[in-house]
């Protein structure tokens, strides 16, 4: 993998380049760089608690696997290197899937909802926007390294599948019907766990690159020439 330039002029698309060819190295670990497998991703807990009055609910999904990430495009990237400033855009038209086991309790719109069990979720059409700030720390060995100050990620969707197995402790009916109403009600759910996922996206992002840059001296991540 090629090195991009910090004065090159066409820095942006050198990185969208090279981070397409790098994605494949990292897609399944670097012991190297400390990286985790990313495909599938594995998730300690996503959670929401409280929610709004629209959808007040607990819902806790636990030893989540995440599949789906090997299918992201890097689509643009957007450096501002005198600023210190990035951003990068990333597709995944193919999808993602959420599985884990979850609890949920308290109310979706009007409806009571309980129960314990596993979770599939999927989303489709994800296009996902990582901005970062950085600053430039000197080690003990003379050289800059690139050090992550603040990191946001933004995401969208096309559509949301929710499937929740043993609802209402197990009663078929109440169950598939309450799934079927997550479904048409997406949208409203994915506002409350929306940020969880993203949460969890933007920490992945975080810790490869604070693996990485901690390891590679800015002056090779980014050379003068």
């Amino acid at each position: 993998i090629k090195a991009c330039s910090r004065n090159d002029p066409q820095l942006n698309e050198c990185v969208v380049k090279q981070g397409i060819a790098a994605i494949p190295n990292f897609i399944h670990g670097d012991t190297k760089y400390r990286v985790p497998n990313l495909d599938p991703l594995d998730i300690e807990e996503l959670s929401v608690r409280q929610g709004t009055r629209q959808v007040g609910l607990n819902l806790v999904i636990r030893q989540c696997k995440l599949h789906g990430l090997s299918n992201a495009v890097f689509t643009k990237a957007r450096m501002d290197m005198k600023k210190r400033h990035v951003e990068w855009d990333f597709i995944n038209t193919k999808g993602l899937q959420i599985l884990g086991t979850y609890n949920i309790s308290g109310q979706v719109l009007i409806l009571p909802i309980i129960g314990s069990g596993d979770a599939n979720i999927t989303i489709t059409g994800l296009t996902i926007t990582y901005k970062y700030d950085f600053d430039l720390v000197k080690k003990n060995d003379g050289k800059e390294y690139m050090n992550l100050t603040t990191s946001e990620l933004l995401f969208d969707i096309g559509h949301a599948y929710f499937h929740l197995d043993n609802l209402f402790n197990g009663d078929k009916l109440l169950g598939d019907n309450m799934n079927i109403f997550l479904n048409e009600n997406w949208k409203d759910l994915v506002k409350e766990f929306g940020p969880a996922v993203g949460s969890a996206l933007g920490e992945v992002f975080r810790r490869l690159l604070t693996n990485i840059h901690g390891l590679v001296p800015y002056d090779m991540v980014y050379p003068v020439t």
